[in-house]
């Protein structure tokens, strides 16, 4: 596992984070279990598919000690909950609207211990402006959508980043058209370790 993130990810993990990172496992699995966070096809690639894919930001060199993450349409706490596993030093804000994957991040703070992470259980745009400098967000909606709702959370300066498959340019090109500052992104493209085609990247736009 460990030879398998520092390949796909640059990432060196410390021993307390792989030890979280396992209780955060067991925690996945009993929780899913009864209370869907994820379908039960993607469970045997739970590791490979969800979890690198939330590490990956670590090869852009965005990641510093002591910066803002807010994680929009959190979910089951990715990448949200990972990094906060693997970034002691980053601070990270789940919102997420859907009250039992709230419960489980909430669960994994406090079973985990986890002081950087914060959970929000609400909608984006009912909240204060959280003045972060980088939003994420990853399976929530199309970018120009995700953006229009969320753009009142990033600092000036910061970054906006969208974890998408193939249709990311196509989607650029919209959010661009609608947004003159959702200009010139940077795509990161990547690869995971699963057997399947899967073309992966991240579009990264610099506000």
């Amino acid at each position: 596992m460990i030879q398998i993130i520092k390949q796909y990810t640059n990432l060196e993990p410390s021993k307390n984070s792989i030890e979280l990172y396992q209780k955060w496992e067991k925690l996945f699995m009993e929780y899913n279990a009864h209370t869907n966070l994820m379908s039960k096809n993607e469970i045997p690639v739970l590791f490979e598919k969800h979890v690198i894919d939330s590490l990956v930001l670590n090869k852009t060199n965005y990641l510093k000690n002591g910066i803002k993450i807010c994680d929009i349409g959190a979910g089951g706490g990715f990448p949200s909950v990972i990094l906060a596993i693997f970034f002691p030093d980053i601070e990270i804000v789940c919102v997420e609207s859907i009250g039992k994957k709230t419960n489980f991040i909430s669960l994994v703070k406090n079973e985990l211990k986890l002081d950087n992470l914060t959970v929000i259980n609400k909608r984006a745009e009912n909240i204060e402006p959280l003045r972060a400098d980088i939003l994420t967000n990853r399976a929530v909606g199309k970018i120009e959508k995700v953006w229009s709702f969320s753009k009142k959370h990033l600092k000036k300066g910061g970054l906006f980043i969208s974890y998408k498959a193939t249709t990311s340019k196509e989607e650029a090109k919209i959010a661009a058209e609608k947004f003159k500052e959702l200009k010139n992104p940077e795509y990161f493209p990547y690869a995971l370790p699963v057997s399947e085609n899967l073309t992966r990247e991240l579009v990264i736009f610099k506000l």
